[in-house]
């Protein structure tokens, strides 16, 4: 069944290597953020929670890395969904592909309407063609969504402020990279400007955001299997927010499962009442 017409729900599907996919639902709307999983995985986990994907308003692209568009143009050609992304993005994922799909390019600082959604594209840092992060707005909520990004650019950052929902990603914890089985040049290449944000960079984040704007709702996402855990990247949020002594509280900071669909967050009415579960 749809969600009641004042009500806006964010799925997540999957978040990590094996694959990255978010779903926003608004009324009987909807787009997906990244499509790396498989077509027959993404249409079956649309379906599940009753989302046909012929509905979909479109299928926003941070990035051309497999993880993010594995599932992306097939779904695209299938049902005749426009794929939205950088320029850059688009044109190296269609090479890659060797095939043609429904598109539409936003400028990495752009702003475009899709369906009753605002989309906005932010910066991020990664080592891909033209990488971007999103801030999706509907009525009075919003949903801000980076990962893969070895910084978290001051136009992301802005970006929060004001979000209902954000996703951040805790990529890894740097100790356990740095003695891990990686070889150097891919250690290297993570802990780089343009590789992936680590546990401790996600909460100086999420620490500098509710010490000046209070109370957020953040999902850490993009772990990794190797130099990562969900428990040591929520442990290791706690264990800082204790430390830095802050008195605002969080409404909510959960881990996005890397490989399954696992959280879900519901906002009701335009007055954007919060629940996460």
């Amino acid at each position: 069944m749809h969600p009641v017409d004042n009500e806006i729900v964010v799925h997540c599907l999957a978040s990590g290597s094996s694959g990255n996919a978010v779903l926003v639902v608004a009324g009987r709307e909807s787009l997906l953020v990244d499509a790396g999983l498989g077509v027959r995985t993404i249409t079956r986990e649309l379906k599940r929670r009753g989302v046909a994907p012929e509905f979909l308003s479109g299928v926003l692209l941070t990035h051309e890395h497999i993880d993010h568009v594995r599932g992306a143009v097939p779904l695209s050609r299938r049902y005749k969904i426009p794929l939205i992304g950088t320029d850059g993005t688009l044109q190296t994922l269609l090479t890659q592909e060797g095939r043609d799909a429904p598109t539409r390019a936003v400028d990495s600082r752009g702003e475009i309407g899709v369906g009753v959604f605002g989309v906005r594209a932010v910066r991020t840092t990664h080592d891909a063609a033209d990488p971007v992060g999103f801030r999706v707005s509907v009525g009075g909520f919003a949903f801000c969504y980076a990962t893969d990004t070895g910084t978290l650019t001051p136009e992301f950052r802005e970006a929060c402020v004001g979000a209902s929902l954000v996703a951040v990603e805790a990529n890894h914890d740097i100790h356990k990279l740095r003695f891990g089985p990686y070889p150097d040049i891919v250690k290297s290449r993570i802990l780089s400007r343009e590789g992936h944000l680590s546990n401790n960079a996600a909460c100086d984040f999420l620490l500098a955001h509710v010490a000046d704007h209070g109370p957020i709702c953040a999902w850490l996402s993009h772990l990794s299997d190797v130099n990562n855990t969900p428990r040591m990247a929520l442990n290791y949020w706690k264990k800082r927010y204790t430390a830095e002594g802050c008195k605002a509280s969080p409404a909510a900071v959960e881990v996005a499962l890397r490989d399954k669909p696992s959280l879900v967050f519901r906002a009701r009415s335009r007055s954007v009442q919060l629940a996460l579960f």
